[in-house]
């Protein structure tokens, strides 16, 4: 369906180039002074997306600082992960349209266009559809500023030179772009590897088929427990059992804690309106997460 759309070639070039730079980096001479700001860009770019469009935005799964959310809002257009909009907009329409033919990066359209094409071949009029999916986002004035490409990756830019400028080239890709790298595979890689049966495991019988995933779980913040979430999407936690380590998590209990955040939705008790769990042993999970 949607792999039949017409080829955006303009953000093919930035998505492959942005990319290469990251690969680029992976080949220089690493500087064990990178990385304080290499981890620090990591955290802030990955919370941006996890935390910020995901979980609150998308979500709603709690509320929190004004500065907080104005911080990571920017924290996203840094790394360039999607403008709130536009993020908040498709992913709602997923949740939706979940693993059916109108899901627009569901693997049933095939791995590579569920892991990144699916940015490069939208249908006309998607964008138009995820606004008004995002109509509540639109009204948030930074959210509604980024929509605009030439604003939108003034954050980069400005991050970038100051890197170039202060650490050279190489300085600059570690880190920045090598971050970037890891970041949207491992974002990427729950639109597809976790909605592929042969690469996870369910805790809940949902209708889609989402999947847990230990190791995506752990390079993605906790993202890759997919299908706990598909089971409860307003719960600010994904990682439900004590080996799901989401860094996410326990990153807004502690905003919690201090006053930062407040009305999480954690987790619940099922109910028999709610999808059932499915017995797993850590065991079988080990195995079933394994990536070839």
């Amino acid at each position: 369906m949607f792999k039949h759309e017409k080829f955006n070639l303009l953000i093919f070039i930035v998505l492959v180039v942005l990319q290469l730079l990251g690969v680029i980096g992976l080949l220089t001479r690493f500087q064990l002074s990178y990385l304080p700001i290499m981890l620090t860009l990591f955290l802030w770019g990955g919370l941006s997306t996890t935390l910020y469009l995901h979980r609150y935005l998308t979500h709603r799964g709690f509320e929190m600082r004004e500065w907080l959310k104005f911080l990571l809002a920017n924290g996203s257009a840094v790394m360039l992960a999607g403008d709130p909009v536009t993020w908040v907009g498709d992913h709602r329409f997923h949740h939706l349209k979940s693993d059916t033919e109108e899901d627009i990066h569901s693997p049933l359209h095939g791995f590579p266009y569920a892991h990144m094409m699916w940015l490069i071949r939208k249908p006309d009029g998607f964008r138009e559809r995820s606004k008004r999916y995002a109509a509540d986002v639109r009204k948030i004035w930074y959210c509604r500023l980024f929509e605009r490409s030439w604003i939108y990756v003034l954050p980069h830019l400005v991050v970038a030179i100051t890197l170039w400028l202060t650490l050279g080239v190489v300085g600059m890709l570690w880190c920045l772009y090598v971050p970037m790298l890891i970041m949207y595979n491992m974002t990427w890689a729950v639109n597809s590897i976790c909605h592929m049966p042969q690469f996870g495991y369910r805790s809940f019988d949902t209708s889609d088929q989402s999947r847990n995933n230990f190791w995506i779980g752990i390079g993605a913040f906790g993202e890759g427990y997919h299908n706990n979430h598909h089971a409860q999407p307003r719960c600010a936690a994904h990682g439900l059992r004590w080996w799901e380590f989401d860094v996410t998590r326990y990153v807004i209990w502690v905003f919690e804690k201090f006053g930062l955040a407040w009305n999480v939705v954690w987790p619940k008790e099922s109910r028999a309106t709610e999808p059932q769990p499915i017995e797993t042993s850590p065991a079988n999970v080990a195995t079933s997460t394994l990536v070839a």
